[in-house]
């Protein structure tokens, strides 16, 4: 492992002050705009919230306007400068119509309709009036998710010049890609104000409300930038979603349904439609639904005239009604002969277009559709001497006929009744109109009671009435019919009366009635047959009564006949188990057998249970020390990284000392650096002064009878250091050696070589000596 140096650790600090400091101004920016947590748990944060919606709101409220076309009247939002106001598609209604967009100060501007996108409720109006208006951006709604906060505007109920725009604050529920869902309630009149994310962004539009208070739906924001080119161009466009009923589908269905849709017209009353009329005869006669002819009934025909038609007959049994019109030469429609369709076969039901109005399959074998039942009006429960009332439901049969919460019904019409199933299943045979007798217990006393029983809404069915009705709506007779065809085909009310056909383009059946958001009913072939017949025929009414009984007798005869070929089946079922059972009992032995063995792998296994019940013991007890030694071993990690962080503080402390002393080691080579280039100079000054010293010898050591040299002058550097000191002219004389004797009497003798100055005494005429 690489140690780091001194330039090591530098560079290491300096790396770990950058990321503090990065760190530092990362926070610093995140505290200027505290983030609003997804769901507030302290009043800070309920605080930072509101001031948020609060900024919001002050920004969006002059953007926000109210929006009147024709008789229409929402809500929108302006976009851009020049007064683009996004609002949603049904606000605008139809593309270049003159509008009025209602500002926040109450002034009334001239404006037009542009683009309308219908299918994903996306409309544009433009400001006509110059100026300069306040706006909103548009954020994005494909980053939203379920839980974030909206704020929403607009003008609920309508434009209302002394209210601002109302202001709602919400969370989002569900993210789509064409639907967004808030809890921001909404109502009429809010249609086309913003949805702003917490940035004050526009992210939605409102498009509409469903039945709580948290289904609020809006068109998201991205839906109106993906085709912002093609609504500021004022285009008008829908998109077909695929479906079963797709025109790509139907139009599979053209060949199959051409030669039936000649045979059917779109029966009129007093101008409005009505119902579809099949035609049966080429002569004028057409057969439609009954129940819906009233007031002046004319034919609308393929050819284009609409010709008054007379009613002439009528079957209660299907709810059907022969028209006649003068017209000769009509179209005759093709019957089928086929047996019963099978469940899962594919049908159309035809109208006067190439195309089938709708499609779908057989639902469930054909079946008659009881009536509805007559009913009391009570919810009843058990007692020991029979049904007890429990409740009496308001404005029912019961209630008017005095009935009571607790009276014991003890026989209906003078059969005895015992439980409360008993009750209901002698109920079901009385139709709304029909009295019945009950006997009632009330307080010890015996009541004999008439009541007149009728349909009664039972409470919380009105959820699964709307449920039924919606989508096409029902038709007003959908039940009492002697037999049906079931299909699923998305069928109108108005659009009964027409045929149904199979893949081979014939007729099966006439649609008589929609039944419910599942179910269309259609009289089959082989039952109409007799009643058209009749109808033809002049013999009016029919007799509906013959007509009820043939089709019970045949739903009898295929009931019988089904139920002969169950038997039979049920017989080679019964051969089939016998084999089965000895098959079965050979089986048993053997697993006899295995038992045996499995009784003795049992008690070997218990034995091993008991062992590994004691290692698990054992396991367990190991296990209870393992953690204890983890619970010590958590304790001393913990005190070594408190140990750890005393010391990384005193590392951070040494590393500091260490840049201090390298700084203050630097200062010091750089002083012996100076301290050296003056000693190098001395040096050079010194050996100098060697040299001349050298000189100055060499000249002391010459014998005296040569010619004095004449000294050179000193030079300035070499100059005495005090001026009244001189210098000798000359050298004194050389030495004679100790053995001559003094020439003469109290001559002194020359001085000696120690009396001579030395050297260094010499160079005291000026030039410093060097000691280092």
């Amino acid at each position: 492992m690489k140690s780091l140096g001194g330039n090591g650790f530098q560079k290491l600090l300096v790396g770990k002050l950058a990321g503090a400091v990065v760190l530092g101004v990362a926070c610093w920016l995140c505290a200027e705009e505290p983030a609003i947590p997804v769901v507030p748990k302290t009043p800070e944060q309920l605080q930072a919230l509101e001031a948020q919606v609060k900024q919001i709101v002050a920004k969006a409220l002059p953007a926000v306007v109210g929006i009147r076309v024709g008789a229409e009247q929402g809500s929108g939002v302006i976009v851009s400068e020049d007064g683009l106001v996004m609002t949603a598609g049904h606000v605008c209604g139809r593309a270049n119509q003159d509008a009025e967009v209602l500002l926040y100060d109450g002034k009334a501007l001239k404006a037009k309709t542009l683009g309308v996108f219908r299918t994903g409720d996306a409309g544009l109006v433009k400001i006509s009036e110059p100026g300069k208006w306040p706006f909103l951006e548009r954020g994005r709604s494909a980053d939203l998710k379920p839980g974030d906060w909206c704020v929403a505007l607009g003008h609920p109920l309508g434009y209302m010049k002394e209210r601002p725009p109302v202001v709602r604050a919400g969370r989002i529920v569900q993210v789509g890609e064409i639907l967004l869902q808030t809890d921001c309630a909404l109502v009429a009149g809010d249609s086309g104000g913003p949805l702003l994310n917490l940035q004050g962004k526009i992210i939605g539009i409102h498009s509409r409300i469903g039945e709580h208070m948290n289904m609020n739906f809006h068109v998201p924001v991205d839906v109106f930038t993906a085709h912002w080119d093609r609504l500021l161009r004022a285009e008008e466009w829908e998109v077909v979603f695929p479906s079963r009923d797709a025109p790509e589908v139907r139009s599979a269905f053209r060949p199959v349904v051409a030669e039936v849709a000649r045979c059917v017209v779109r029966i009129r009353c007093d101008g409005k439609e009505a119902a579809l009329g099949t035609i049966i005869g080429p002569d004028g006669w057409i057969v439609t639904k009954a129940s819906e002819l009233r007031g002046k009934i004319t034919c609308l025909l393929q050819d284009g005239r609409e010709l008054e038609a007379q009613k002439v007959g009528l079957s209660e049994a299907f709810d059907l009604a022969l028209l006649k019109i003068p017209a000769e030469g009509l179209p005759k429609i093709p019957w089928s002969n086929r047996a019963d369709p099978a469940v899962g076969q594919w049908v159309a039901a035809v109208g006067p277009q190439e195309e089938p109005l709708a499609i779908g399959v057989i639902s469930v074998p054909r079946r008659p559709v009881p009536p509805p039942r007559g009913m009391l009006g009570v919810i009843l429960e058990d007692g020991p001497q029979g049904p007890v009332i429990r409740e009496v439901i308001p404005n029912s049969p019961a209630a008017q006929a005095g009935l009571r919460v607790k009276d014991v019904i003890t026989q209906l019409n003078d059969q005895p009744v015992k439980n409360r199933n008993q009750f209901v299943e002698l109920t079901k045979q009385f139709r709304p109109g029909q009295r019945v007798k009950l006997l009632v217990l009330r307080d010890g006393q015996k009541l004999e009671i008439s009541v007149p029983l009728a349909v009664v809404e039972i409470p919380g069915q009105e959820k699964q009435r709307r449920q039924n009705r919606s989508g096409t709506g029902v038709s007003n007779r959908r039940d009492d019919f002697p037999i049906v065809l079931q299909h699923d085909t998305a069928l109108r009310p108005v659009d009964c009366g027409g045929p149904l056909v199979d893949l081979s383009g014939r007729a099966i059946g006439i649609n008589i009635a929609r039944a419910g958001r599942t179910e269309t009913y259609s009289a089959p072939v082989d039952a109409l047959m007799p009643v058209l017949y009749e109808m033809l025929a002049g013999r009016l009414p029919a007799p509906e009564w013959a007509v009820y009984r043939k089709a019970e007798a045949e739903f009898a005869a295929r009931e019988a006949a089904a139920r002969q070929a169950a038997e039979k089946a049920l017989q080679a079922k019964l051969q089939q188990l016998s084999q089965e059972k000895a098959a079965l009992q050979e089986q048993k032995s053997l697993l006899e057998k295995q038992k045996t063995d499995l009784e003795q792998q049992k008690n070997i296994l218990e034995n091993q249970k008991k062992d590994l019940e004691k290692q698990r013991s054992e396991l367990q007890a190991q296990l209870t020390q393992t953690q204890s030694a983890i619970h010590q071993a958590e304790t001393e990690k913990q005190k070594l990284q408190t140990q750890l962080a005393q010391q990384t503080q005193k590392t951070t402390e040494l590393l500091q000392k260490v840049a201090e002393l390298q700084q203050r080691l630097a200062d010091r080579e750089k002083q012996l650096a100076d301290c050296r280039q003056q000693l190098a100079n001395k040096d050079a000054k010194l050996a100098e002064l060697e040299k001349r010293l050298s000189a100055l010898e060499a000249t002391a050591a010459k014998p005296p009878s040569e010619k004095p040299v004449e000294k050179p002058a000193p030079s300035a550097s070499e100059q005495p250091a005090e001026r009244g000191t001189e210098q000798p002219a000359e050298p004194s004389p050389p030495p004679t050696p100790p053995s001559s004797p003094p020439s003469e009497k109290g001559q002194q003798p020359p001085p000696s070589e120690k009396a001579m100055p030395a050297p260094a005494e010499k160079a005291a005429d000026g030039a410093p000596s060097q000691t280092g």
